[in-house]
């Protein structure tokens, strides 16, 4: 019984012994080579040396495991620091069950090196903007339909310095409209005086020579139209006739569509404002159309209905500037109120604002009138000069209906 006791002792010591070197270092396994001594009538395997593995050049052999006796207990003989040889039966135990025995530690996962994160290509650039083209592995990108002008403002250019050049012209003609329409518009009302005829004495000097002439203005309008007929007849000489048809605006006040001067032969211009061009019968060159344009003959009735209906207007040192047309030409024109100043006439004495155009130039064409609030603010004076030195005088005389 005793020897039955000594040897399950033997065996259950011998298997925890296969435990004992993961406790010792975890971590670091060392191998363990266990022998136990032989019972009466029992006998122990002895696990030899491997004889196939070559110790490493630094190391001693290590001398065969000897025999142990029942006296001697377990012994624990240091082996390399090798993997033991391990048999069949001794892979088969429950130890592995239990805890296997560690193995070499795994290498650890690789991680990816800062290089190669830096290495990844980044991603694309965004195409710059537009309108600028798109870089060249970009797909092509089909352009919307757009009129021919946002068309040619929006297309790209080769460089930037075009593209600048480009956007300058561009923004120009976005302000065209701007910068020609006259600051008095803003605050322009509009009192169309009553339709009525006026009649003048005209007094004039041609080439050093004076002379005297008939002459009437008629006015008519019935609200929305407005016709303007101003006919001068020098003795001996024939007339001269100016004509004006056009519409009236709450906003541009007199919007004429036809001028004619006709002395002999007629001739014409034309207020395309649906293509904003003025188009002359004596020349095949259009031009710009401004807003609030005037003619040589509407003139006079545009300044009358704004100075009736703009108080703020009726002060000396105000300006008015538009677009005046003449048969062949167009220009800017600018008027300044003078003052109010009481005037002779055949009519009689009559208060009027004084109104000039600024001198611009020594072949400028110069125009003074007088505006008389008594007569609904119409020209009861006009003096207009040349630069040749002719003059062209006409008072008032009398009034008559339309």
């Amino acid at each position: 019984m005793l020897l039955l006791v000594v040897a399950l002792h033997l065996a259950g010591l011998h298997s925890i012994a296969t435990l004992w070197p993961s406790h010792l270092q975890p971590g670091r396994p060392v191998p363990l080579s266990l022998s136990a001594g032989k019972a009466a009538g029992d006998s122990a395997p002895e696990t030899p040396a491997p004889a196939s593995a070559a110790p490493p050049p630094s190391a001693v052999p290590a001398p065969a495991s000897p025999a142990v006796s029942v006296s001697q207990g377990l012994h624990a003989v240091n082996v390399p620091e090798e993997e033991p040889q391990i048999d069949d039966e001794q892979a088969a135990k429950p130890q592995e069950a239990v805890e296997p025995q560690p193995a070499e530690p795994a290498p650890p996962e690789p991680v990816q090196p800062p290089a190669v994160a830096a290495a990844t290509p980044p991603p694309p650039a965004p195409p710059p903007p537009v309108p600028f083209p798109p870089p060249a592995s970009s797909p092509p990108v089909q352009p919307s339909p757009q009129p021919a002008s946002a068309e040619a403002a929006s297309a790209p250019s080769n460089s930037p310095k075009s593209h600048n050049n480009a956007a300058k012209e561009t923004a120009a003609g976005a302000n065209t409209t701007v910068d020609n329409t006259p600051p008095w518009l803003a605050q322009a009302r509009f009192v169309w005086p009553a339709s009525t005829k006026f009649i003048y004495e005209v007094l004039g000097e041609s080439k050093g020579i004076r002379f005297h002439a008939d002459g009437d203005m008629l006015w008519r309008h019935d609200g929305k139209n407005y016709e303007m007929r101003l006919e001068i007849r020098f003795f001996l000489l024939g007339s001269n006739t100016q004509t004006s048809v056009g519409q009236l605006s709450s906003t541009q006040g007199l919007q004429p569509r036809r001028f004619g001067d006709k002395y002999k032969q007629e001739v014409t211009a034309h207020f395309d404002r649906d293509k904003g061009q003025l188009i002359f019968s004596a020349s095949s060159n259009p031009q710009p159309l401004l807003p609030a344009s005037q003619d040589r003959l509407s003139m006079f009735a545009q300044l009358p209905a704004l100075l009736a209906g703009t108080p703020g207007l009726r002060q000396s040192g105000q300006q008015i500037s538009f677009q005046v047309v003449a048969a062949k030409s167009a220009d800017i024109w600018t008027f300044q109120v003078d003052k109010e100043e009481t005037v002779q006439l055949p009519v009689g004495k009559v208060s009027a604002w004084k109104l000039s155009r600024v001198f611009k130039g020594s072949y400028d064409q110069t125009a003074e009138v007088w505006l008389s609030p008594a007569y609904g603010y119409l020209p009861v004076k006009l003096r207009i000069a040349q630069s040749n030195g002719d003059v062209l005088e006409q008072n008032l005389s009398k009034v008559q209906a339309p």
